[in-house]
């Protein structure tokens, strides 16, 4: 392989990454504090689903909060964030992204819609479009009890 061909895998394999990042960070919707459904602090299981890709987490946390966080998240990277759309128990989150990178600028928008079932379910649909490829990603959300003191 030239080093010609390892510079471009090797950026390609970046940009692979800071999509993946991207992913993540869109798959928790962004919101603001009147924006974000109420969700109990506690134990959380996660189970994601990423193409043919499963991933399962568990960890102590304030969903709502970390809602928040994930907003100023996006909105620090330069993300345009769309009104949020909200009807009964379903929130649409929009945002349009152009990250800086060394191979250049690249375009993302993402479309999440999170389905709160009650204060300790919910789930995630994101569509994330960028250079004409989309991903499709699914995380359902369920606490399962107190964190351990």
């Amino acid at each position: 392989m030239t080093a010609s061909m390892h510079s471009s895998a090797a950026r390609g394999w970046r940009l692979r990454q800071v999509l993946a990042l991207f992913a993540v960070l869109c798959a928790m919707p962004s919101a603001r504090a009147d924006e974000v459904p109420p969700l109990r602090q506690g134990l959380w299981e996660y189970q994601r689903t990423a193409g043919t890709q499963k991933f399962a987490a568990t960890e102590c946390i304030d969903p709502s909060e970390d809602l928040r966080r994930q907003h100023a998240s996006l909105e620090r990277m330069g993300c345009k964030m769309a009104p949020v759309l909200h009807n009964a128990t379903t929130y649409t989150y929009t945002a349009d992204c152009a990250l800086k990178l060394p191979p250049g600028v690249i375009t993302l928008s993402t479309t999440t819609v999170l389905t709160a079932d009650s204060d300790s379910a919910y789930r995630l649909e994101t569509r994330t479009t960028s250079q004409g490829a989309t991903n499709e990603e699914s995380i359902t959300g369920r606490r399962v009890g107190d964190c351990a003191p």
